[in-house]
């Protein structure tokens, strides 16, 4: 048999961030793996992250099968590419999976046509199908009667054809670690952030997520040893201050208990990871409690409740935990020192604009620290993505900009080629007006920098104490009085509002068309469009944050409270301008006031003699700061820098200096 050259690629737009902001290619890593062992030395596999380094391997070497790991964060870069590589090997055969793709019929028809390049795409799991299709494709017969399972394409007449499907098992075994095998060595040697799985597959089957769907409703578990031993393994050689684990349910199974002591006992050894990026069980249990005890601050706990109305969890097929059960365990998450993270997505079918701030108003009851609200991105797989759902709910979408994957690659010969990835979202249903949803896009902002980053957490929680929901001082921000008494936060609200409009478009054709002209894609490349919360808290903190220092204190009003000045002056202490580049600041409190648990305390007490109490900057200030000035914020993706590195514009706090 004649000896395969074949070449996987994961793409990843890499002109806007550093290696070190890219996560390993682990899934075709697990590709490789199994094919290196189905062929042996029969078959040369190389794996590839960056498009031009693929490009030139091709020049150099043509392979006899290209393989694309196909997301929705690079399916036009794989387009891209693919299409400039099927010109230069046209004998070739090219392979494309992942969780990319709709069970509908004309929706995979659509697919396949929209990857033209592509002539076979592998549904769910790819190490077998890969390594059965490549030996078909060696042996020269291209008798599409032995095609292996798993397998759709368009026949000869542009018919879709789906080969049978391969059955699911509980264990997954055959299956190689692409770690422990040494196929990922030179992307943890290049620093790229390391993946983990030890599962597949989720139980639940939510309608706006492709997880359930694509595992069929089971949890396959991966071998535990070989778990533990690349944790191990990728320890010893990785510096990354940044883990991802990739199961969907993170502590569903007893023995998560004893991965989460490996990553510990790597991390108490190493020193790094410094975070560790985890999905815990949905339904909470003292499970997820053990193993926030273990990861302690390198994991935040997430309880994600997605909604609060009844009618809206039973049209997305979601149940969540009782509300005395979130708290009770909100509450043990809090008594082990962990910060806890919750998230909301609008616009669900059948929310409205009242039910989504009455679920806000409860999560702020409930002491959540991180509020995160998600405008619904549909995803191919899921099944808010179908015909059918859109019809029912009376969805409208419209598109917008997957923020920093764009980028021009070099091709061998001199040229370039140009790409960038977009996501369609819904902007409106039959509950919830589009009007609606744009305004709410400046409360979540508010939500995040004011509660989220901590720029006015410890005066909200105080007003919490003394019955003010934080949102509704959030809410006051927006009102025509507070506005019309601080012009400038008017201002603010300007720059918000053109930046929020501008982003969306009505259709693929009209994003593509916009920055297909010249001076758009300059800008694009250029890094001048960004997430907005990212953005507009860099420009607070730049340009508005003693505006906004005052317009809060307006906002709170007649607060009846006695220690309201200090409660303030402590508060927009802690978080100063970026203009202020001390380590250390101080200010004048009353002597009652002498740790933060004491202000944030509504028995403190608030008189006598006045002390001064001196504020350090976090560590992570310094090293951010070079990032967010003006001359230099465009030389980076920032949000994407921050997000795989697990770091927020929280890092820029002060804290009151130990005696």
């Amino acid at each position: 048999m004649p000896r395969l050259t074949i070449y996987l690629s994961d793409l990843a737009h890499c002109s806007s961030v550093p290696d070190t902001a890219l996560p390993v290619p682990l899934s075709i890593g697990y590709v490789a793996a199994y094919a290196r062992k189905y062929f042996g030395s029969d078959a040369d596999i190389r794996l590839f992250k960056h498009p031009e380094k693929l490009m030139a391997a091709v020049a150099d070497l043509a392979p006899d099968i290209v393989g694309f790991a196909n997301y929705g964060w690079n399916a036009n870069l794989n387009r891209t590419i693919g299409r400039y590589l099927r010109a230069r090997l046209p004998d070739a055969l090219f392979i494309a999976g992942g969780p990319n793709l709709d069970s509908e019929p004309e929706l995979r028809i659509a697919h396949l046509r929209r990857h033209d390049y592509v002539d076979f795409v592998v549904v769910d799991g790819g190490e077998e199908p890969f390594a059965e299709l490549a030996a078909w494709w060696r042996d020269g017969e291209h008798d599409r009667t032995k095609l292996p399972h798993n397998l759709i394409y368009l026949d000869d007449g542009g018919e879709l054809v789906v080969t049978r499907e391969r059955p699911l098992t509980k264990n997954i075994e055959g299956i190689q670690s692409p770690y422990l095998s040494g196929e990922l060595d030179e992307f943890l040697v290049a620093g790229m952030v390391p993946m983990l799985e030890t599962n597949r597959g989720c139980p639940f089957r939510c309608t706006f997520c492709a997880w359930g769907m694509a595992s069929k409703d089971l949890v396959r578990r991966l071998d535990l040893d070989t778990a533990l031993a690349e944790i191990a393994y990728v320890g010893e050689r990785s510096n990354s201050s940044n883990w991802i684990v990739c199961d969907a349910n993170f502590g569903i199974l007893p023995r998560d208990i004893d991965i989460a002591k490996a990553i510990r006992a790597v991390r108490d050894r190493h020193g790094t990871p410094r975070k560790c990026h985890i999905w815990l069980a949905k339904n909470v249990t003292d499970r997820n409690v053990e193993i926030a005890k273990i990861l302690d601050d390198m994991a935040v706990p997430v309880m994600a409740v997605q909604s609060l109305e009844s009618e809206v969890l039973s049209n997305i097929k979601r149940s969540n935990i009782k509300i005395d059960t979130y708290r009770q365990y909100q509450q043990r998450f809090h008594k082990l020192g962990r910060r806890t993270y919750s998230d909301l997505i609008v616009p669900l079918p059948g929310e409205t604009f009242d039910t989504h701030l009455a679920a806000l108003r409860q999560l702020f009851e409930l002491d959540v620290d991180i509020v995160m609200s998600h405008n619904m991105r549909l995803l191919a797989g899921a099944e808010t993505n179908s015909t059918a759902t859109r019809a029912r709910y009376g969805f409208r979408t419209r598109y917008r900009l997957i923020h920093g994957d764009a980028g021009e690659y070099r091709t061998p010969e001199g040229g370039s080629l140009r790409a960038f990835e977009y996501e369609e979202s819904l902007r409106a249903t039959d509950t919830m007006a589009e009007e609606a949803v744009f305004r709410l896009r400046k409360i979540h902002f508010l939500v995040d920098f004011c509660w989220n980053i901590e720029a006015y957490k410890p005066l909200l929680r105080v007003l919490r104490t003394h019955g003010r929901n934080p949102l509704d001082v959030m809410l006051r921000l927006l009102d025509a009085d507070i506005v019309a008494l601080h012009p400038r936060l008017g201002e603010f609200w300007g720059l918000f509002e053109r930046e929020s409009l501008a982003e969306w478009h009505d259709s693929v054709e009209a994003i593509e068309a916009y920055f297909a002209q010249e001076a758009n894609w300059k800008r694009l490349v250029g890094l001048e469009f960004e997430k907005l919360n990212t953005m507009f808290g860099v420009v607070v903190l730049r340009d508005f944050k003693r505006v906004f220092d005052a317009a809060i204190a307006d906002a709170v009003g007649e607060a009846n409270l006695p220690s309201f000045e200090a409660l303030c002056r402590y508060t927009f202490a802690l978080f100063p301008p970026l203009d202020v580049r001390e380590e250390e600041l101080e200010i004048v409190m009353p002597e009652g006031f002498r740790t933060i648990d004491a202000i944030e305390n509504p028995d403190c007490p608030t008189h006598g003699v006045e002390r001064s109490v001196r504020l350090r900057a976090a560590a992570e200030r310094a090293a951010l700061l070079p990032h967010l000035d003006v001359d230099t914020a465009r030389s980076k993706t920032l949000s994407k820098l921050l997000d795989t590195a697990g770091v927020t514009l929280r890092e820029l706090r002060y804290f009151v200096k130990a005696a």
